[in-house]
């Protein structure tokens, strides 16, 4: 599985499917800016590595926001949905919560500006035609595959020992 979609773009396709027909791609805009690179080398198994996460700034702009049609609460509550049920350890990556700016442009239309912290994980994995040298070998980016047992053989053991 590529990893080809950055927590801000799948933000944006729960956003504009939550809110479809009123609201269609071309009134929404969204963009990463000031980003830090935190580095960590982990190995995950399957000889995959988590390199580093990506902590940015996202910030998702709203033109034309019928906010007479959608109750802006509505779009708060995506927001946030969305965001828990991620279920980004936020707190313990010191992700800011969302900052809201709503201005009123006509009876009808408002823009909206939706500032927040948002983190995606950067994986490796073993690729002979890789662009990314690491650790002696070539690598691609993509999750790391997670391998999931089937079944479990457990042995119990009685002692009257006791």
């Amino acid at each position: 599985m590529s990893q080809t979609k950055t927590q801000l773009q799948q933000l944006c396709e729960f956003l504009l499917a939550s809110l479809q027909p009123v609201i269609n791609s071309n009134n929404i805009d969204a963009w990463q800016e000031r980003g830090t690179l935190i580095l960590n080398g982990d190995d995950l198994g399957c000889n995959g590595y988590e390199v580093a996460k990506w902590k940015y700034n996202a910030v998702i702009a709203f033109e034309q926001f019928p906010h007479r049609r959608i109750n802006s609460y509505n779009l708060l509550a995506m927001v946030s949905a969305f965001l828990i049920d991620s279920e980004w350890p936020r707190d313990d990556y010191g992700l800011d919560d969302p900052e809201i700016d709503i201005d009123v442009v006509s009876r009808d239309n408002a823009t909206i500006l939706i500032e927040l912290q948002l983190m995606d994980d950067i994986e490796l994995i073993p690729d002979d035609n890789g662009p990314v040298q690491f650790n002696g070998g070539r690598y691609r980016v993509s999750l790391v595959p997670i391998n999931i047992a089937e079944s479990v053989d457990t042995v119990v053991s009685l002692s009257d020992d006791e």
